[in-house]
């Protein structure tokens, strides 16, 4: 999960100076859900800034996004280039214990927790579906990364 992390900060890093797509939205965003169908995100969402294949039959779509300080972007992980299995949310500012006591209020449970890194259970607002949720640190940024269970169960192996 930290190189998929950290892929993520240096993808959204570069393409905060270079990149000329328009930024997304923090209300469109709210309307993906984990295990959407590519082409459904593609369509409330529109073009990645980046794309990059992580290996493992993962592959990452970086946004920008607009109007939501501190966030300054978001990925997209899909799972054999169909469904998606994972969002990431990158922050500006060190946000990562605010954000973890956040998600313990919407009704996750911290379930590891070390040097400033939170894992945390819970479940999808949209499906219901039970989710694994990593909140941490990336050179003064805080990143969110959200996997359905299972999914994250068996690629964290």
């Amino acid at each position: 999960m930290k190189q998929i992390q950290a892929i993520i900060i240096g993808l959204l890093a570069i393409s905060m100076f270079a990149g000329t797509a328009l930024a997304i939205d923090i209300e469109t965003l709210d309307k993906i859900s984990i295990r959407m169908p590519k082409a459904k995100v593609h369509a409330l969402l529109g073009a990645p800034e980046e794309i990059l294949e992580l290996g493992k039959g993962l592959t990452a779509e970086i946004y920008k996004v607009s109007n939501a300080e501190p966030m300054i972007g978001a990925g997209c992980i899909y799972q054999d280039n169909r469904q998606l299995a994972g969002q990431a949310f990158v922050f500006e500012g060190l946000l990562h214990k605010e954000a973890a006591e956040r998600l313990v209020k919407h009704g996750f449970r911290v379930i590891e927790e070390i040097e400033g890194t939170y894992r945390l259970a819970g479940k999808d607002d949209d499906t219901g579906k039970p989710l694994v949720t990593q909140v941490a640190l990336n050179n003064g940024m805080t990143v969110i990364m959200t996997f359905e269970k299972d999914f994250h169960e068996q690629w964290s192996k």
